[in-house]
């Protein structure tokens, strides 16, 4: 057995505290990871534990590339239609059985996932369940949980299923290992995802959480409430009348929670607050009642007229027919989040009104223009068939249902697959490494038409890209200084009478609940030098330790926010 630095020196203790500090604020969840890994980066080069050089290091580090150059073939994919047929092979095979649809939906998604990343494989298929199971009557929630959590399961069956997966061969690299293989991880990864599906078939099935209330998505449009705006225009019977002598919320079955006037607004108003000439109401209601505001004279929902005038030139509703009310969901990493429906100019971008808006089941309060949207917010539209292809085409939000929408590319799903399948095969075969097999695969896609260059940026989550750029000089920093080896030393002091069996699953323990509660790629890099130097440490190969950090930390099962499609089934 080798010698493990035991002597706490000012290095390690100062990197502790950064580590310490990191760990914090991915905790604290309050500024964002990116923003965090910079502030790492910056710290450990002002400390002088890295050299500049040393510092930005991170950002050369193949994993970088390779993790966006699989999200540039994932989104190939997507792009192309390959997803969206097999959703529908779903709902072919799937008959009118949850077990029949639960087995179905796993059988896709996790293969799926093995080869692309698993984020756009969910976003996609959550419609198409929600549609079947609106259809059969089953509650999403029943379905939602185990996709999530089998796409991260199919996501450790190589090595190219997740970003944290590539990041680790890429550390594991810059600390001078060998190269790790593209299936090397497969094994363990396989008896793991077995074990995980007929948990999720069996005793998975009884202790999943059937909500059927309103704050599920797959309520029928007419149990579901949202609040919308009306205008009263002058020539309106309700001008100059109260809200008893009205009867308005017993004659349409809408009930006024607020009245807007000049820039006042007058919450809960009673019977006897008078209702004045373009007074904006807004009501909450089900879908059909707010439908049929339409159909009364001078009383109209705010920001739909003049939406789709028939015969005013420019509007696509004119140019398709009729209009129709559905929904829209705000898919991750969408160029719409965190931007309010102003700033977007959301009916000049899109040509489509937003009526209402649901956030976790619930219709929110605030006014429509300032809501700042986030992941698994769901939209009210009004549009035509045409203006809804051309919104769910776009990949900034996605139609709710299972709707049958043209993909983008069909034509060209026979270039995007064969290419996904040359980048995994040349990798496979070692005929080169995966970073030059997906640079390859990436350079066909353009070439084929399958996507753009302008596509390609947006598809790749740079926040993901700097995190992992500027987090993985920590770990050559824990390696250069000896803190891996210190707290390797410790952790063999308590584990080493369990044996190296002992050791290896309680790696992987304290992977799994680290991952938890910060970003999984930190948890990675954090621990992946512990790994490595306990392995070396018990004179054993390293890498079983660094798969069991790999594996967890790509499988977080624990909380909402241990994993993105956690965060999004959540949302």
């Amino acid at each position: 057995m080798q010698a493990a630095q035991t002597t706490l020196t000012p290095e390690i203790v100062l990197t502790l505290a950064i580590t310490a500090g990191a760990l914090a604020l991915f905790m604290w969840n309050r500024v964002r990871v990116d923003v965090v890994g910079i502030i790492v980066m910056a710290t450990l080069i002002v400390t002088g534990l890295l050299t500049p050089r040393e510092g930005i290091s991170g950002f050369a580090n193949e994993a970088m590339i390779t993790v966006a150059a699989m999200f540039v073939l994932s989104a190939g994919l997507v792009r192309t239609g390959a997803i969206d047929i097999l959703g529908k092979w779903v709902a072919r095979l799937s008959g009118k059985s949850e077990l029949r649809l639960l087995v179905v939906t796993l059988g896709i998604v996790i293969p799926l996932s093995a080869f692309i990343n698993n984020t756009p494989v969910v976003v996609v298929m959550i419609p198409v369940i929600l549609g079947l199971t609106r259809e059969l009557g089953f509650a999403p929630s029943r379905l939602f949980m185990p996709i999530s959590f089998g796409s991260q399961m199919g996501g450790t069956l190589t090595l190219i299923g997740t970003s944290t997966n590539l990041l680790v061969a890429g550390l594991v690299l810059d600390l001078g290992l060998e190269r790790i293989g593209l299936f090397d991880i497969t094994p363990p990864a396989l008896v793991l995802t077995v074990v995980g599906v007929a948990y999720l078939l069996t005793v998975g099935r009884w202790l999943t959480p059937v909500r059927e209330t309103t704050t599920d998505l797959v309520a029928s449009y007419e149990l579901r409430e949202y609040l919308t705006a009306l205008v009263v225009e002058p020539e309106s019977p309700l001008a100059g009348r109260s809200l008893r002598d009205s009867r308005f919320g017993e004659s349409h079955g809408l009930q006024v929670v607020t009245v807007e006037r000049e820039g006042e607004r007058i919450e809960l108003p009673r019977g006897g607050t008078i209702i004045l000439p373009w007074d904006h109401l807004v009501v909450r209601g089900r879908i059909p009642d707010i439908a049929r505001i339409e159909q009364i004279d001078h009383l109209r929902i705010a920001g739909t007229k003049p939406a789709f005038p028939v015969g005013e030139e420019g509007e696509g509703a004119a140019q398709s027919g009729e209009t129709r009310m559905a929904e829209v969901i705000v898919p991750p990493r969408s160029p719409v989040n965190g931007h309010t429906l102003r700033e977007l100019n959301f009916r000049g971008r899109y040509g489509v009104p937003v009526l209402a808006v649901q956030r976790h089941g619930v219709p929110l309060h605030d006014r429509l223009a300032d809501i700042a949207l986030e992941p698994g917010d769901v939209l009210l539209v009004q549009a035509s068939n045409d203006d809804l292809r051309r919104l769910h085409a776009s990949g900034d939000l996605a139609l709710l249902g299972a709707v049958d929408l043209p993909a983008r590319r069909t034509r060209k799903l026979k270039f995007s697959v064969p290419i996904l399948a040359m980048v995994v095969a040349l990798a496979a075969f070692e005929i080169m490494p995966i970073l030059v097999s997906a640079i390859l695969g990436v350079i066909a896609l353009f070439i084929t038409g399958c996507l753009t260059p302008d596509e390609a940026y947006q598809e790749v989550d740079w926040m993901v890209l700097i995190l992992l750029g500027s987090i993985i000089p920590l770990g050559i920093a824990m390696q250069n200084t000896g803190t891996a080896e210190f707290i390797a030393a410790g952790m063999l002091q308590l584990t080493a009478p369990w044996g190296a069996y002992g050791v290896l699953g309680s790696l992987f323990l304290l992977t799994a609940l680290l991952t938890s509660v910060i970003s999984n790629n930190a948890a990675a890099v954090v621990l992946t030098p512990i790994a490595i130097t306990t392995g070396l440490a018990m004179e054993l190969s390293p890498l079983p330790f660094v798969i069991a950090v790999m594996i967890a930390a790509s499988n977080s099962f624990i909380t909402p926010i241990g994993y993105q499609t956690n965060t999004f089934i959540y949302g």
